[in-house]
């Protein structure tokens, strides 16, 4: 039988055909469109923090680093208190606009409440760096918001977009600061303002309402106050350390950490990123036997530390003409401190190893106490160790804290795993990263019950 000619040419227009819908299947998820605004992200963050680091005096660093660590503390109380909530009625809705909307008006005041003390605080201890975060607060949190529902359910390309302006804006700064046009604040103040523009403009090209307001609802508003004392108490523990710090034994400690934290970035991102692909993988043996997932959990942390122990090692490293030209005159109290934050790194990705086997098995108590537990012992810790021997004694307590963390999470994980399989059966109990947030929300809870970043 002789065979149609339109069939023959149907039949070999199809393989290409399904390999471009495979493509725009690929190119158009949001996985990968928040895994770059993350990146993106980051590289600004990271941009600026080198940027400041080489310019600013210690002292000058230490109000730095105390402004962008709150800055980072009210970022993560609003994600809790509002985005998340927010992600997970309009992700059942997507075209629940009202609720977006509702959100905004309450991460608007989240930014107006925050921003009053921090107001206050910059101006008594005359920091610029405060007094730009707090004018800046309410519209970098409608940022961040915006960013969070975009990826999250709505169009993940436009967040990506805004973050390389904000990012490109701040290599501008960077520029200005380094040619000697602007000093440290003023890039400081570059960055806040940019992104704060960007918040309100895309709240108001939204539709988004920019009031501050929060409506009466009961269980809504418990619920709210409870995630928020939650974040405070266990991955809030880190930022309200660097405040303790700054307050009992001055900013010079603080900036030193800072110094020591801005060149090891790039493996604190590893362990940051590792959360994402390291539940899913717990996740897949959850229902084996005990030693199946416990062996599992062993060879992820194995690859973890592979992967992070060289980017610590290369940065214990560095010669000194390359730490001073990255970190300029700040290198010096930088350098003794390393060895110690390169260990708090290792230390905080094999804890996040054994939290993220927490998550999967639905142990979600037991993660809150301990973690609670964890984050209340940071704080008199670090700051101890800091007021008997300065800045080495704060990364001593912080390489400690590591270390107990990680213990405490492993053994708490081998209990847990010791007896039958139990897991939550509920939607919620085991918590896997969604592909509209590109495994955000699974790295935000770790770090909420682990105490770090």
């Amino acid at each position: 039988m002789t065979r149609p000619i339109g069939a023959t040419a149907h039949r070999h227009r199809g393989p290409p055909s399904r390999v471009r819908a495979l493509v725009r299947a690929f190119v158009g998820a949001r996985a990968p469109w928040a895994v770059l605004t993350t990146a993106v992200s980051s590289l600004g963050n990271l941009l600026l923090s080198l940027t400041v680091v080489r310019l600013a005096p210690i002292d000058d660093l230490g109000r730095f680093a105390l402004a962008f660590s709150l800055y980072v503390l009210v970022t993560g109380l609003s994600r809790t208190v509002v985005t998340e909530a927010v992600l997970a009625e309009a992700a059942v809705e997507r075209a629940n606009r009202p609720t977006v909307a509702a959100g905004s008006r309450r991460v608007a005041a989240v930014g107006v409440g925050c921003a009053v003390p921090l107001l206050a605080g910059g101006i008594a201890d005359r920091s610029s760096y405060l007094i730009l975060v707090a004018v800046a607060l309410p519209g970098l949190l409608l940022h961040d918001y915006a960013r969070n529902i975009g990826v999250g359910v709505g169009r993940p390309r436009p967040p990506c977009m805004r973050e390389v302006i904000w990012t490109g804006v701040t290599a501008l700064a960077a520029l200005l600061g380094l040619t000697g046009v602007v000093g440290p604040s003023g890039v400081f103040g570059l960055w806040a303002g940019a992104g704060a523009l960007l918040g309100y403009a895309t709240a108001l090209l939204h539709g988004h309402k920019i009031r501050p307001g929060w409506l009466l609802d009961r269980t809504g508003s418990r619920a709210a106050v409870s995630y928020g004392l939650q974040f405070l108490l266990t991955a809030g523990s880190a930022q309200l350390a660097l405040t303790a710090l700054g307050v009992t034994v001055g900013m010079a400690v603080v900036g030193s950490l800072s110094a020591g934290r801005t060149v090891l970035g790039p493996a604190t991102l590893l362990v940051g990123s590792a959360s994402s692909l390291v539940i899913p993988h717990l996740a897949r043996v959850r229902t084996a036997a005990g030693p199946a997932r416990r062996r599992a959990a062993v060879r992820i942390t194995v690859v973890l530390l592979l992967a992070t122990a060289p980017a610590c090692l290369l940065v214990l490293l560095l010669p000194d003409h390359v730490g001073e030209t990255v970190l300029g005159d700040n290198w010096r109290h930088a350098q003794p401190l390393l060895w110690l934050l390169a260990l708090e790194v290792l230390f905080g990705g094999v804890a996040m190893v054994g939290f993220a086997g927490h998550r999967v098995q639905g142990a979600a108590r037991r993660a809150l106490l301990l973690g609670g537990v964890l984050g209340g012992l940071r704080i008199p810790m670090v700051v101890a160790g800091a007021v008997v021997w300065g800045a080495v004694g704060a990364a001593v307590a912080l390489a400690l804290m590591g270390l107990i963390s990680a213990a405490a999470w492993w053994i708490s994980y081998l209990q847990k795993t010791g007896g039958r399989t139990v897991v939550d059966s509920r939607p919620g109990g085991i918590p896997t990263p969604d592909s509209g947030t590109g495994g955000r929300r699974s790295t935000l809870s770790a770090s909420r019950v682990s105490g770090g970043r």
